[in-house]
């Protein structure tokens, strides 16, 4: 890896910072395709930017969360975007980690996409804030009985772990021994991220849908199958705009993994249901709100996960026809839809039925909510597009093979040693 960083910039338009080598001149030469995408990007962060305007001008006034449900479509985001983040740290964990070679091509890319997802959520917090200059108080006198302290600082720590591994993975500093150990940092901040994240929601004992502990392990389930469809459809249009060159077979191994994932999201889902519903367990609590997915209101949002998510487990299911570009791109967009749905369903679960027993009608969001969120998706796609031309994300082949020398050498060794 450090060979491969010492190499010195020899083709025009490119400048090296932080010790990164930065291909401006790459955007010269884009098309106006990617120049019309990149100005819908510019138009889409102007509208959000101006619609925070009128949220902080006007307050909750445009906005639709009202007493009954305080939290609204950011919140969703937050939990979702946390969620997304968690397939790029499998991806990256698997290959330092756990040996899956197959998946090296995709590191800075799922190390970038995590790092991107996780802003996005903090800066949904911010855009809900109508006086986020006054968030500092939260950092000079935090409540350590509020999850969201630890949920906060979890994401923003996160975050700079992703991009400092990007910066290593992309300048070879310290080898690989270096990328090792930062995903031995990584990998239980994101455990804890995304369990402090499911804990906003588990530990109010007051809402009877959310106060359950079986919300941790759905939460991580279905944070990492979200997660993984999503690289994988990533992995797809850069393959398509000519960024990478994949293998078939890491996309057969993605596809392969998320398939394993999603059963079992759908297995814990299926058992918090059973729980809930069976005759010497339901709880008339309980039992009451959850109805209101199956048969009220709340069933349009709901039902959605349950078909999307056991069609997309079958169409993986098939050894014959999980290796096919078309059922792979199709299921992991069943599989994302159907997350963000469970999202909304999980933030809806906890103000569907107030904590007098009142019901609540469906939240939907104001076109200012909706304009802020479509903004902020804006920003990340942004970044993620400017990314593609401008950062080295492409794995050099030689890299590659001085990784798989690295570990038939520590293999050997450890032969040796046994012997």
């Amino acid at each position: 890896m450090t060979g491969v960083a010492e190499k010195a910039v020899t083709r025009p338009g490119v400048k090296r910072i932080i010790g990164i080598d930065f291909d401006f001149g790459s955007l010269r030469t884009a098309g106006p395709r990617y120049w019309a995408f990149v100005s819908l990007l510019f138009t889409l962060i102007v509208l959000g930017v101006t619609a925070w305007g009128a949220a902080l001008s006007h307050g909750g006034a445009v906005m639709a969360m009202r007493d009954n449900y305080p939290w609204g479509l950011w919140f969703t985001n937050y939990m979702y975007y946390i969620g997304l983040s968690a397939g790029g740290l499998v991806v990256y964990a698997s290959v330092h980690l756990f040996g899956a070679k197959q998946f090296a091509p995709l590191s800075r890319l799922a190390v970038l996409q995590a790092g991107v997802l996780v802003m996005l959520a903090l800066l949904g917090i911010i855009t809900d804030m109508e006086r986020p200059w006054r968030a500092v108080y939260m950092l000079l006198s935090p409540n350590p009985s509020s999850p969201f302290v630890y949920t906060g600082s979890a994401a923003n720590i996160y975050m700079i772990i992703c991009f400092v591994d990007l910066w290593i993975l992309i300048t070879g500093k310290g080898g690989h021994k270096l990328a090792h150990r930062m995903t031995l940092i990584a990998l239980p901040f994101a455990i804890y991220l995304h369990t402090t994240t499911a804990f906003v929601l588990a530990l109010n004992k007051s809402r009877e849908l959310w106060n359950s502990a079986v919300m941790v392990p759905i939460f991580l389930t279905s944070a990492t199958a979200s997660g993984i469809s999503l690289l994988l459809i990533c992995a797809y249009i850069m393959q398509r705009t000519g960024v990478f060159k994949f293998k078939p077979s890491m996309f057969r191994s993605l596809a392969t993994l998320l398939a394993t994932v999603i059963i079992t999201d759908l297995f814990l889902l299926a058992v918090e249901i059973m729980t809930v519903f069976w005759p010497t367990s339901a709880k008339p609590g309980h039992a009451l709100r959850f109805a209101e997915f199956f048969t009220g209101e709340y069933a349009l949002a709901f039902i959605p996960v349950l078909v999307l998510g056991v069609g997309a487990f079958a169409l993986l299911a098939g050894r014959s026809t999980r290796h096919l570009p078309a059922v792979q791109i199709t299921a992991s967009a069943m599989y994302v839809v159907a997350v963000f749905l469970k999202r909304y369903s999980l933030m809806a679960m906890g103000f569907s039925t107030n904590t007098l027993g009142q019901y609540t009608a469906p939240y939907f969001p104001s076109l200012t909510e909706v304009l802020i969120a479509v903004g902020l998706l804006s920003v990340g796609l942004l970044i993620m597009t400017l990314s593609a031309r401008v950062l080295p994300l492409r794995v050099p082949e030689e890299e590659l093979h001085d990784a798989d020398a690295q570990d038939a050498a520590a293999a050997a060794g450890l032969a040796v040693g046994v012997g």
